[in-house]
């Protein structure tokens, strides 16, 4: 395995808004290793060599080769969760604060520790809690007024003005009331005190304000949830992964909070970690049977509300592989197995084509699309932050195979260079103001300033209009008697006493017009109640629906499951079938084979015998006809007659007769009776032959 490289180019200063022309430095992504702790009943696979390296050691019935790996830190069972932090995820954070974005995910087996890696536990604290911790412990008096800064739920951020911020606030305030209440009635671990051990970072710009952003997502059978979402009903809904106009790929419509304190990050986490699924297989418990990327975002924003600049730390804990002889698992798990591995595999083959396309300077298509898994952190591996990947490791010899694979894909991790990321300020984007505030002509000129920019005369000149909007008719004048003229009294009295009648004729008017309004007051009330009213009997609806709906889709799962079975049943008998007509098959060209053996063979032998029985013939015709000539020959010697007549006559003298040389030319001794037929011959029997009959 190839050690990393380390590159030594020095860190670019970044500037407001400006852009390098020179080809960017790129990093390895850094892989790291981890070994759960080993029962002493258990045997391990895992030899350490040193600090960077182990090798794997299997059984010797498969007789591989020992192969040795190289992390760029390993942490062994001795080491401890601060231990890790300080490691891994310290430099992802100082890089958090600087508008950096990072990427740290877990990888491995199921049940290696890949979660409690991330999580821990209140006393132990993962990676997850320490960085919560140490980013507020940092930030925390420095942090802008809540709601100053808000998601355009567009993978972006405004800054609205202090009074939309108040209004927001206070909007916020009974529905935030409301979900503390249901997280504590759902269950007792609602809140996570996870120990603080004081933690800061070191570069922290204190010039600027600074907002986080939480966001909690879950890639389930490569569909991505909000779990954080609070929307009515008991499903969660699928969420759809859009592009930005940056080319940055973000989850559209997830639910980003923001948080104030640690305390507020923990309890986001309890609630997105009971929606979250989890599952119990024979080999982990609580198996993680989807992809969970926990996401902090830091918004910095210039005191002088000119720029902001965002940065993202993206903590993804991915389901573990898992092998269905080992897990046994059936139905929905069996389908949820399925899905993880393929995620995890199109997350290897994304990494081993940018690999190949680093290493031979080729130009292959990643196909990022394969995988919701992919897609969504593509940009991270096309330089938009630091990689680092951490390998967890269950030592056990039973686990040996599963960790050879996660090796090589470590290997392989270990290889890909990702683009130097850096930390660019951007314009601040003002939210405009609401199109249901009715607001004249100088109060939105009023508006449209910001309240760093009101000036006290604008304040004044605000106020002043305030009050001619509620004044009651002109002004009472402020009357000065003389006691010397009281004609004159007489004629400043009238004159007030107009002054009164005036405002006391605006004060009906006033009251009229206040009736007229709370009047249509009261309508507009009514309507809404009414509305409110129909949304309520819609949401019941709607909940009503996605009962039956999920009811429905139960049914429909188990029906599924049901005709899959019954395939698998079809499946195996049509195979026995296809078997024994095979073997049918077989014995018929058998049997075919050997009868047509058999009739070769009595072919040849009836051929045999008409061979003999013509040649045998041949051998008669030939002897008679050499007695014809001697019959018919008139110059035989006396001599030769006489001869030739004891000859004959001994020979045809038979002596007394032998009777173990008789035979009888029929096997008619039994009751069995033989059919004469000239095709198929009657077997040949023992007899006198004919030319000793004949001499």
């Amino acid at each position: 395995m190839k050690k990393n490289d380390e590159n030594t180019d020095a860190n670019k200063s970044s500037s407001l808004n400006s852009e390098s022309c020179s080809v960017p430095s790129k990093d390895p992504v850094q892989v790291f290793c981890r070994l759960r702790t080993l029962p002493e009943e258990y045997q391990s696979c895992i030899k350490l060599l040193s600090p960077t390296t182990l090798t794997l050691t299997a059984s010797s019935k498969t007789g591989r080769k020992k192969c040795n790996y190289v992390f760029k830190h390993i942490f062994t069972s001795c080491a401890g969760q601060r231990e890790l932090f300080e490691h891994v995820a310290l430099p992802l954070l100082e890089d958090l604060v600087q508008g950096k974005n990072g990427l740290l995910f877990t990888y491995g087996v199921t049940g290696s520790g890949k979660t409690y890696t991330l999580t821990g536990e209140p006393p132990m604290p993962g990676v997850m809690p320490r960085c919560i911790n140490t980013l507020f412990n940092s930030i925390a008096d420095y942090q802008a007024q809540k709601l100053l800064i808000k998601s355009d739920r567009t993978n972006g951020f405004e800054v609205q003005g202090e009074n939309d911020a108040l209004e927001d606030r206070l909007v916020q305030i009974k529905p935030r009331t409301t979900k503390m209440k249901t997280v504590k009635r759902g269950g007792g671990d609602a809140k996570n005190n996870y120990e603080n051990d004081g933690t800061k970072l070191r570069r922290v710009n204190e010039n600027n304000l600074y907002a986080v952003f939480i966001s909690y997502t879950e890639i389930y059978n490569n569909t991505v949830y909000d779990l954080l979402d609070e929307t009515a009903g008991k499903v969660l809904q699928a969420k759809v992964i859009r592009e930005d106009s940056q080319k940055r790929m973000y989850v559209n419509g997830v639910v980003e909070v923001e948080v104030k304190s640690a305390a507020e990050a923990f309890e986001l986490f309890c609630i997105g970690r009971k929606r979250k699924r989890m599952g119990h297989t024979i080999l982990n418990a609580e198996s993680s049977r989807s992809h969970s990327a926990f996401n902090i975002r830091v918004v910095q924003l210039q005191k002088d509300r000119s720029h902001l600049m965002v940065g993202q730390l993206s903590l993804v804990d991915l389901a573990g592989s898992e092998r269905c002889s080992r897990t046994q698992n059936t139905g929905m798990r069996l389908k949820e197995a399925s899905s993880i591995n393929n995620s995890l595999m199109s997350l290897r083959t994304c990494l081993g084509i940018l690999r190949e396309n680093q290493l031979n300077d080729a130009n292959k298509l990643v196909p990022y699309r394969g995988s919701r898994l992919t897609l969504l952190f593509k940009n991270y591996f096309e330089g938009e932050g630091n990689v680092r990947m951490i390998v967890c490791i269950n030592p056990s010899i039973k686990d040996c195979e599963e960790n050879l694979q996660v090796l090589k894909f470590a290997e392989m991790t270990q290889d890909v260079k990702t683009p130097k990321a850096e930390s660019r300020y951007a314009p601040s984007k003002y939210k405009t103001p609401s199109k249901t505030t009715k607001q004249t002509p100088s109060t939105q000129s009023l508006s449209s300033q910001t309240p760093s920019t009101r000036t006290p005369s604008t304040q004044t000149s605000a106020t002043s209009q305030v009050k001619k909007a509620i004044s009651f008719g002109p002004k009472i004048p402020s009357v000065k008697l003389n006691m010397e003229n009281p004609q004159e009294n007489v004629m400043v009295l009238d004159n007030l006493m107009k002054v009164l009648h005036a405002r006391r004729q605006k004060r009906e008017r006033n009251r009229q017009e206040l009736a007229m309004q709370e009047q249509h007051l009261r309508k507009r009330l009514l309507c809404l109640k009414k509305e409110k009213q129909a949304n309520r009997n819609l949401n019941t609806k709607i909940t009503n629906l996605d009962t039956s709906n999920e009811k429905l889709s139960a049914n429909n799962k188990e029906l599924q499951d049901t005709i899959r079975t019954l395939q698998n049943t079809i499946d195996e008998k049509n195979l026995r079938i296809n078997q024994d007509r095979l073997e049918r098959e077989k014995v018929r060209q058998k049997l075919i084979l050997q009868s047509e053996q058999m009739k070769q063979e009595l072919d040849e032998r009836l051929e045999q015998q008409r061979a003999r029985l013509q040649a045998a013939m041949r051998i008669k015709e030939t002897k008679i006809q050499k007695v014809k000539e001697i019959l018919k020959s008139d110059t035989m010697s006396a001599c030769a007659s006489e001869q030739e007549v004891k000859i004959v006559q001994e020979m045809a003298t038979p002596g007394t007769p032998v009777p173990a040389r008789r035979h009888r030319r029929l096997r008619s001794d039994s009751e069995v009776w033989l059919k004469y037929n000239v095709i198929y011959p009657v077997p040949r029997v023992a007899t006198i032959p004919e030319e000793e009959e004949i001499d």
